[in-house]
Order: structure tokens, then C-alpha cells, then sequence
């Protein structure tokens, strides 16, 4: 046989691969990733026993009680605040509103604007007709009750327009003490200022005419001072009054320093 021949009968294995069969084995995959680790265990705590906790318990409780009681002991009662009417005794009528049964009065002491509730079956009570609102109910001829303060922004315009003749009218009432509290007595304030120019109108040359007016003897009257001076004194005192209700930041409050009217 030639080698050409022999070459040709030359068998080639083939190239496909045998299947192997993996299940024969019987082997298992090995375990991938961190292996689990099992927490060691604690030993057991030993419990308290069941006296002492009961003793923590009251121990706790009274310390809260203690607590609580102290702070019960240190808060104050609170006390009713006194209503500033309390004090007044009169007050003049600025208006009497049959159609509600209120009037608004201003009190004599302090010039505090207050509401009023008539008795029934009273007559219509004219402007600065003088009331009595004390404590004495026995006294009280007119009102009933006092229904409280009342502000000088809530008050009507016919009632506000009439409140600076009800004051004009007290103090020319009382004309004596506001001459001896402040006409006979007023004073430079700085060495600029007069408390007569404290007064609506009054400049400094108006101030030093009524100190010379006053002189040493002083005025007797407001009509005796409103000639020499050629002013209206109530008026221009009622004024500032009417000034200062309406203006609580004003100072020197001549309200403070000349009520009550001493007798």
C-alpha cells in the first residue's frame, strides 16, 4: 500500500465531547459566601428580688407625691383684681340712653369713663346731673348697678362732644380747690418751661402775665383770674383733663396730682 493510500485510511476521531454525567456522583455543591455565625449565648441575668423592687416602687412614688405637693404649696391662690370703681362715690351723667337703660358717666375722683344701668321707673337724667355709684346701695337714688369702665375710643360722637362740658362744669364746681392745688401754687417746671403752659393756648409770655397777675396774694376765684388774665381757666384745665383720658403717655398728668377734690 502506497502512502497516499495509506494516508487516506487514516481515521480521525471526532471532536464533539462525551457528556458526562454529574449526577452519578452524587457530590454536592459546596457552600458560596460568609459561613453563618451563631451568637454566643448570654448568661442568664439574675433577677431582683420582687421586695426590693416594690420599695423602689414607693420610693418613686413618694418622691412624685413630694414633688407634687411642693409645687401644689408653692403656687399662690389667684386673687381677684379690684375694679378701680370700687373706690368712686359720684360720677357725673354725660348720657342717658332711655332706649338701652345705660348711662355713661365719668366719676369724680379719677375721671374714670364707666357704664350705668338706672333704676326702673327713673326719668331721663340730664347731662352733668351728679349720681351716686358707691358701695352703700342704700345711697343710691338713681342707679341700680354699675355695669363697668368703658374706654374713651368706644364712646359715641354726641357723648364724646359733651364730655369736655361735664368736666369744665366739676371743675368750676369745685373752684376753690383747683386754686389752691393749682392756679395759687404752679410753678417753672425747667428754665424754659411754666406749668402754665401746660394748660391748651398758654405759651410762655401768656404764663409770665399770670404769675404777675398773681402776685403775692394770689387769685380768689376763676372768674378773678379768667379777668385778669383774659382767659377761660376751667375751660383750658378741662381741656388737658380731656387730653390726657385720651393720651395716657402724656406727662405730667395733672389728673394724678389734682384729684381727688379735697373738701
Amino acid at each position: 500500500m502506497t502512502g497516499a493510500r495509506r494516508d487516506r485510511n487514516i481515521k480521525i476521531g471526532s471532536t464533539k465531547k462525551k457528556n458526562t454525567n454529574t449526577e452519578s456522583t452524587g457530590w454536592s455543591r459546596p457552600a458560596e459566601g460568609r459561613r453563618e455565625i451563631t451568637p454566643a449565648k448570654k448568661p442568664p441575668t439574675q433577677q431582683k428580688s420582687q421586695p426590693r423592687r416594690n420599695d423602689n416602687r414607693r420610693n418613686n412614688d413618694n418622691r412624685r407625691n413630694n414633688r407634687q405637693g411642693g409645687r401644689q404649696n408653692n403656687r399662690s391662690p389667684r386673687t381677684q383684681q379690684k375694679s378701680p370703681l370700687m373706690d368712686e362715690q359720684w360720677a357725673r351723667v354725660i348720657d342717658h340712653d332711655m332706649a338701652n337703660n345705660v348711662i355713661v358717666a365719668v366719676t369724680e375722683s379719677r375721671l374714670l369713663l364707666c357704664r350705668l344701668q338706672p333704676k326702673a321707673g327713673v326719668s331721663q337724667l340730664l347731662t352733668t346731673a351728679r349720681v351716686y355709684i358707691g358701695t352703700d346701695t342704700s345711697k343710691r337714688e338713681d342707679i341700680e348697678n354699675v355695669l363697668g369702665m368703658t374706654n374713651i375710643g368706644r364712646l359715641a360722637n354726641h357723648v364724646l362732644a359733651d364730655l369736655p362740658l361735664v368736666i369744665q362744669i366739676f371743675i368750676e364746681e369745685n373752684e376753690k380747690h383747683f386754686i389752691s392745688a393749682f392756679f395759687n401754687v404752679a410753678g417753672n417746671m425747667s428754665l424754659k418751661q411754666h406749668a402754665f403752659e401746660l394748660l391748651q393756648g398758654v405759651g410762655n409770655k401768656k404764663a409770665l402775665q399770670m404769675v404777675e397777675a398773681r402776685g403775692s396774694t394770689g387769685f380768689e376765684s376763676l372768674s378773678a383770674l379768667n379777668e385778669s388774665c383774659k382767659i377761660d381757666a376751667a375751660e383750658l384745665l378741662a381741656k388737658r383733663f380731656l387730653a390726657e383720658l385720651e393720651d395716657r403717655n402724656i406727662q405730667p398728668r395733672l389728673i394724678d396730682l389734682l384729684l381727688p377734690v379735697k373738701a
